[in-house]
């Protein structure tokens, strides 16, 4: 498909814009300036149209699918070649790997795989992703959600689904098993924390404390490991949670 180029007079008129809001603080500048970047320059400033077209014809067990927490839409952003984009139609395909794109409305047909080496984070809500690209060989890599956990420590969970095939009722549908690895971001060092044991390794002066906090949260573990692994981590870490 044919890249799209911003043309010199979106470029000035972004520059007036900035001229106008110079007596805002700078978060909020930012803020506005996305937002009307996004609104009067449109999406097509967006090199998207490089993306594969997605489609999905997955026939699967009770209405499972591949997605992070549900095959809808939402309102999300994207940091695309050091550009900011907001307001955005976005769910994440965590059996691919890939963030797809609605370019004009959250019930649009039209999906877009956006390109992995051109997005460096993503939001989804509140929750922030980002592109891991250089971890070690033996981490999945690709895109982790981001969680702050204490000063120095940021926790990174890779979700990800395996899909076996199953016969019922004469066909062929495909069951999902979500799956999550956890990548603590400590001292400079990528460390993988995927069990107690590996946890207790890191900080053995808080094996009691650990070991309590799998015991009261047995249904969280179960429920949503995510969240139970990034409770337990502020928890260590005495980190608001």
């Amino acid at each position: 498909m044919k890249k799209i180029k911003k043309k010199p007079y979106l470029i000035i008129l972004f520059g007036l814009f900035l001229n106008t809001f110079n007596t805002y603080s700078q978060n909020n500048n930012e803020a506005l300036i996305y937002n009307w970047f996004d609104k009067n320059i449109g999406i097509e400033s967006l090199d998207f149209k490089n993306g594969s077209a997605h489609f999905n014809f997955d026939k699967t067990v009770d209405n499972e699918n591949r997605y992070y927490i549900t095959d809808g839409f939402r309102n999300g952003s994207i940091n695309y070649n050091n550009q900011i984009y907001s307001n955005l139609y976005l769910k994440y395909d965590i059996y691919n790997d890939e963030l797809i794109l609605s370019p004009y409305s959250e019930s649009n047909h039209t999906q877009i795989s956006l390109l992995k080496e051109n997005i460096s984070s993503f939001k989804i809500g509140i929750e922030k992703f980002v592109n891991l690209k250089e971890l070690n060989p033996n981490f999945k890599g690709g895109y982790y959600e981001e969680a702050p956990i204490g000063d120095d420590s940021i926790l990174y969970i890779k979700y990800y689904k395996e899909k076996n095939d199953i016969l019922k009722d004469n066909f062929f549908l495909i069951k999902f098993k979500q799956k999550n690895e956890y990548v603590l971001l400590k001292e400079n060092k990528f460390i993988l924390i995927n069990d107690k044991k590996e946890i207790i390794k890191l900080f053995p002066d808080k094996k009691r404390k650990i070991n309590d906090f799998f015991f009261m949260n047995t249904n969280l573990k179960k429920d949503d490991p995510g969240l139970f692994m990034k409770s337990l981590m502020k928890y260590i870490n005495n980190f608001n949670i």
